[in-house]
């Protein structure tokens, strides 16, 4: 009989365990569905996945990515308002 041919585990922080984490964070996915999504895809177990969400609840959203997805010209503007007001 022929082995079922398994996908290795992908890495838990991976850009889809990532989105997946985020999609969580701000509501797109309810907590159970975002466990079993991520078991499926890291192979890990159920009680370490609900450790992984539980351990980003109080990050926002740059914070887990690592990076915001903000365009350079909005970065440009809140740094000059922030210097605005400051003497030089």
């Amino acid at each position: 009989m022929a082995k079922p041919k398994t996908q290795p585990p992908v890495d838990p922080y991976s850009p889809e365990v990532i989105e997946l984490m985020i999609e969580v964070r701000t509501g797109w996915r309810n907590m159970a569905n975002g466990i079993r999504d991520m078991q499926q895809l890291t192979g890990l177990s159920p009680d370490i996945c609900k450790m992984l969400f539980d351990m980003n609840k109080s990050l926002t959203i740059p914070q887990i990515r690592g990076y915001s997805k903000m365009p350079a010209q909005l970065i440009e503007g809140k740094r000059k308002k922030a210097t605005r007001g400051s003497p030089s």
